[in-house]
């Protein structure tokens, strides 16, 4: 005799093998209209004996969250089933009943192997763990198909979008609901069931204002599906990918005028996948936008607000130049790269940039995008790299004074001279840049931001990566950048890797930092866990701007630093995941109750 266990659980836990997800139990999930809501259905297989003696032990009251097969009358030791028996005799199949089933999607999440999770002697105490092994990351449709597991913990991913407030008919003026879940196995027996209610506040999800961007890699996606670059192949998939960024909360695409000059080894290159046609014969530059205008069509479409040009000079410093693929003279060459100064006039790069970038802000104004597009210099330059990043600005800035230019830059001489008006600095970092006063001020983080603050490694518990929405809105920052939508390579692009396979790299980068999204079968991306704890970080952040506008801000970083003896910063949250919902919980009930209030007074 066996038990099917099914437990409800929210989504900040990482369910693994010989975890306990009991103590996290939920019966519950509320929403505003309009948002998508997650949480978990943790699920094993057990000897009954087995199961009766854990409820004993803990106290459960054991009383639906799963179903017995065979009578009810307790086991012997010797009955016990579940390891004399073939494990593909657990496999069930799961179906979603009730008035919200139609907007309920049910993923298995996966473990995926890492060998690289953290970096030596750079670890805090907010880590699940620092060794190499098998993370829960991967999120897969099976179809309905799910495979209990005997005296391992597995779950199920379970989002619900609720319907927003234009789409509600009459059913769905009741705002509490249940979604039954029922797992059968192939002979058609019920062996488990569960429950829960879903609450959806009538008060509409108000859309992202801060401008955030995943940075797509179109490179790794050609290299990883074997396809060649701007084939019709290769853009079904580009857009795949961009449409499920959008999706999840990104508003602005880093857009490939040129093979992106990030992560490259000094000397190498990645595959060519510039979108800018460029030619010159007999000494005069002349310029191709059509793939241009045909990205800037398809992200519109996908939902994209916002696009930012790739950098116009290498990583770290600014002292060369991307790589530029022309035709000169009737003959495809490569024309600049790492063998050419980004400044020296000899080398041809500042009077290429003085032809192209008039040209390119002609195009950005005939397609409509002028006023939503920003410009890079070089990534992540540090104080050494000032006069260098400052003399390749110089050839750039007469030609983009109508751009903002941004970089990711955590050293704050470069805002206090100038040198980069809007930068971006990381989460480690902020506090300068807090108390000089930059405004319109973004951060990000990438891999050397691995204590204390956010990020979003496999090692490290969901509510580290959540906790960015409400730290977003404490600051009031206007964007959040990140590096890795989908980079399928090793540090400095040295070899491409499989992320089913090894999610992290010796090389350079831990487990969980250069990808959110998988290359799945087809040409179609599979989420990750990580992808949808961000979208929840998101969704939080929405929900205290809707908070604001109703009651203030006041209001709502007055429930966000409810029982804290100290401000909430980025380096300073409590650790846990209980306090973080909780919060979320209380910006809900504001909400509601004030929604609930307009109502009646508008009745």
């Amino acid at each position: 005799m066996v038990v099917y266990n099914v437990i409800p659980i929210h989504s900040l836990e990482k369910v693994f093998p010989d975890g306990d997800p009991a103590s996290m139990r939920i019966d519950t999930v509320t929403g505003l209209a309009g948002e998508t809501v997650s949480f978990q259905l943790a699920y094993r297989v057990e000897d009954m004996v087995d199961a009766g003696a854990a409820k004993v032990a803990k106290g459960m009251d054991g009383h639906s969250s799963g179903r017995v097969c065979g009578d009810d009358e307790r086991p012997t030791l010797a009955e016990s089933a579940v390891n004399d028996t073939c494990v593909n005799q657990f496999v069930t199949r799961v179906t979603v009943s009730g008035l919200l089933s139609a907007h309920a999607h049910v993923r298995a999440v996966r473990l995926v192997h890492a060998d690289f999770v953290a970096y030596p002697g750079t670890i805090d105490g907010a880590y699940i763990s620092d060794r190499s092994g098998s993370y829960p990351d991967l999120l897969q449709d099976t179809d309905g198909w799910v495979a209990f597991m005997p005296g391992q913990w597995r779950s199920l991913w379970v989002d619900v979008e609720l319907p927003a407030i234009e789409e509600t008919d009459e059913e769905m003026e009741e705002r509490t609901s249940a979604l039954e879940f029922a797992f059968t196995r192939r002979d058609g027996a019920e062996v488990a069931r569960a429950s829960v209610e879903i609450h959806r506040i009538p008060a509409q999800l108000p859309e992202l204002t801060l401008q955030h961007t995943e940075w797509l890699h179109a490179d790794c996606l050609a290299q990883w599906y074997g396809v060649p670059v701007w084939s019709d192949e290769h853009w079904t998939i580009v857009e795949r990918f961009v449409r499920a960024a959008v999706k999840r909360g990104v508003t602005m695409i880093y857009t490939p005028l040129f093979t992106p000059p990030l992560d490259t080894v000094v000397g190498g290159e990645r595959l060519t996948t510039q979108l800018i046609g460029v030619t010159r014969k007999r000494g005069v530059w002349s310029f191709d936008f059509a793939r241009l205008e045909r990205w800037v069509a398809m992200c519109r479409a996908a939902g994209v607000r916002q696009f930012e040009m790739s950098h116009l000079f290498t990583q770290w410093g600014a002292a060369h130049c991307p790589k530029v693929i022309a035709r000169v003279d009737g003959v495809e060459r490569k024309l600049f790269g790492w063998s050419a100064s980004a400044t020296d006039p000899a080398d041809g790069y500042p009077d290429f940039l003085a032809a192209f970038l008039p040209e390119l802000d002609r195009e950005l104004r005939r397609l409509g995008i002028a006023g939503d597009t920003v410009f890079h210099v070089s990534d992540e330059p540090v104080s050494d790299n000032l006069d260098s990043y400052l003399a390749a600005k110089a050839v750039v800035m007469p030609y983009l004074k109508d751009y903002r230019i941004m970089d990711a830059v955590s050293h704050v001489e470069f805002y206090e001279s100038s040198a980069c008006e809007h930068p971006i600095p990381a989460d480690d970092a902020i506090e300068p840049f807090v108390r000089a006063g930059v405004k319109g001020l973004w951060t990000y983080y990438c891999c050397a931001q691995t204590t204390d603050v956010p990020n979003r490694f496999m090692a490290m518990p969901s509510y580290r990566n959540r906790i960015l929405g409400f730290l977003l809105y404490v600051y009031d920052l206007a964007g959040f950048l990140h590096w890795g939508l989908n980079f399928y390579n090793s540090q400095y692009s040295m070899r491409p890797i499989n992320p089913y396979t090894e999610a992290g790299t010796p090389e350079g980068f831990a487990a969980g930092d250069a990808f959110l999204l998988y290359p799945g079968p087809k040409g179609v991306p599979e989420e990750s866990v990580r992808i949808m704890v961000l979208e929840e970080a998101m969704n939080d952040l929405r929900a205290c701007r809707l908070l604001e506008s109703l009651a203030g801000r006041d209001r709502v970083l007055t429930l966000l630093r409810d029982g804290l003896d100290h401000p909430l910063t980025f380096a300073d949250y409590p650790h846990d995941a209980q306090w973080l919902l909780a919060r979320r919980a209380a910006i809900n009930d504001a909400i509601h109750a004030l929604s609930d209030h307009a109502l009646r007074v508008t009745a």
